[in-house]
Parts: structure tokens; C-alpha cells; sequence
């Protein structure tokens, strides 16, 4: 029914899954009903009152309309192939994953089998489809640099730095093997342009900021583009921003919403 709630199974309730449910509450939203979470442990004190199952199964049992990753690296390429080939759709936010060839391409022989497919959130960023739309026509170049607090990135026991330290610069594949929970972000640019292994990447420790900062820059046929993301951190999480739930309930809005922009 067009007009029915859309119903959502979401793939873990941690920060961002408990940010998108209490948001819906917040905006009284009646066209998006949560109708259950898969979690690990169904004993943990939650924020929020969502019915909570413990296998794969009993999440598509409960036919939701579209599935919702915000679990991990590890619950995308444990059961985002099975929700596909179950001929469910899928929205992803821990894109950082599909960095491993086996894991896209079981993805992708998944969707294919199922006739569904995966939807890449935009999460802690934006520009994506500005990027997506400059793929077309020629995009000839596409840099991320990413700024985090030195406790973020490096971890709360790492030495104290007086100045800002480049750990990292390469291509986006690299970065996201070797900081796979730091740049699903830049994963997401890279899926929308030039791909992993053409986008580069520069990653830095910064002690002088307290928000994770993203400055896309591409350049094609188009023209030139300049992106800059200062994001504030989920008071549960400082590793992740409130606008990652925000831009899943944007999407989810989306399958609703008569007229949609994004």
C-alpha cells in the first residue's frame, strides 16, 4: 500500500540504530515504523523500546520493507548477502567493508540473485551525488582528507602530539583496510567517483580540533567541487556523528516521500 508506514528491520542497535529510532519519535514521523532490530545481546540496557530478535531469520520474518545495516563491518558481510538474496533491499552505512573484493562481489552475486539491491547511505558526508553526477561526464580527480582528534583515530592510550600528524596517504582501498571503522566516509566518496583504488586519501591526527572533519575536492569536465563536513560527535560514541542516523532516516524518508530530494 502506498500510503502504509514504511517498514524497516534494522541490522543492529547501537548508536546509530538507536539514533534513527529516537529520531522518529522526535519528529512523530508515522511513514517509517521500525519493526525490529537484530542484535547479539537482547539483555543490554537500551535507550530506546524496539522489538529485538537474535538470528537473521526472525528479522525477515517480520517482512519488513527494506533492511538496514548499522551494526559494522562484520554484520555487512556476515548477513547483507543473505538479506539480498532473500529479496530484501538493503541500506548500508559500514561501506568501509567492500574495500575486500570477496565481500562486494558476494554483495553484488547476491542483489543479482535476489533481484534487490544496496543502497550506500550517505552518512557522515554529503557531495555524493554531485560526485556520482560528475562520474558521467569525466571526473578526473577526487581527494579526501580527513581530520580527527588524535584519541579518535590513534586511541586514548597513544602519546600526546603538539601538532597536527599525517598517518596516513594513499589511495582509498589502503585506508580503509587499514582503518576500517575511521573511513566508511571515504569508502562512500569513493563508491560514488573514482573508486578505491583512483581516490585519494589523506588521513591526520589533529590535536587542535574536537569534531572529525571531511574536505572533498574532485575536479572533471564539470568544473571543480569543494565539500567540508565539521561533524559533531553522538554523545555515546565520539567516533561517530549525528548526522550518520540523520541521513539513514533521510534515505528511509525517501521510499515515502512523494516528492524527494537527495
Amino acid at each position: 500500500m502506498a500510503n502504509a508506514p514504511l517498514r524497516v528491520g534494522l541490522i543492529g542497535l547501537g548508536t546509530n540504530g538507536q539514533g534513527v529510532v529516537r529520531l522518529i519519535a522526535d519528529r512523530s514521523t508515522d511513514n517509517v515504523e521500525i519493526v525490529g532490530a537484530l542484535v547479539r545481546d537482547v539483555s543490554r540496557n537500551r535507550s530506546v523500546d524496539t522489538p529485538v530478535v537474535t538470528t537473521l531469520d526472525a528479522l525477515l520474518a517480520l517482512q519488513p520493507d527494506v533492511v538496514v545495516e548499522v551494526a559494522g563491518h562484520d554484520a555487512l558481510r556476515e548477513h547483507g548477502p543473505a538479506v539480498l538474496r532473500a529479496g530484501f533491499n538493503l541500506i548500508a552505512i559500514s561501506v568501509g567493508v567492500l574495500a575486500h573484493d570477496e565481500v562486494y562481489e558476494s554483495l553484488l552475486t547476491a542483489a543479482k540473485a535476489g533481484g534487490t539491491r544496496i543502497k550506500v547511505a550517505s552518512g557522515a558526508i554529503g557531495a555524493l551525488d554531485a560526485i556520482a553526477a560528475a562520474r558521467l561526464g569525466g571526473l578526473d580527480r577526487v581527494t579526501h582528507t580527513v581530520r580527527k582528534p588524535p584519541s579518535t583515530i590513534l586511541g586514548p592510550d597513544a602519546p600526546p602530539l603538539s601538532e597536527p600528524k599525517t598517518i596516513f596517504s594513499g589511495y582509498a582501498r589502503e585506508a580503509a583496510l587499514l582503518y576500517p571503522e575511521s573511513v566508511n566516509v571515504t569508502a562512500a566518496v569513493s563508491l560514488a567517483g573514482l573508486g578505491l583504488d583512483r581516490t585519494n586519501v589523506e588521513i591526520i591526527a589533529d590535536p587542535g580540533i574536537t569534531r572529525n572533519q571531511h574536505e572533498i575536492t574532485a575536479e572533471g569536465t564539470f568544473g571543480t567541487l569543494r565539500f567540508e563536513v565539521r561533524g559533531i560527535p553522538t554523545e555515546e560514541n565520539p567516533r561517530t556523528g549525528r548526522l550518520v542516523a540523520m541521513s539513514i532516516l533521510h534515505t528511509l524518508l525517501g521510499e515515502r516521500t512523494p516528492i524527494y530530494v537527495g
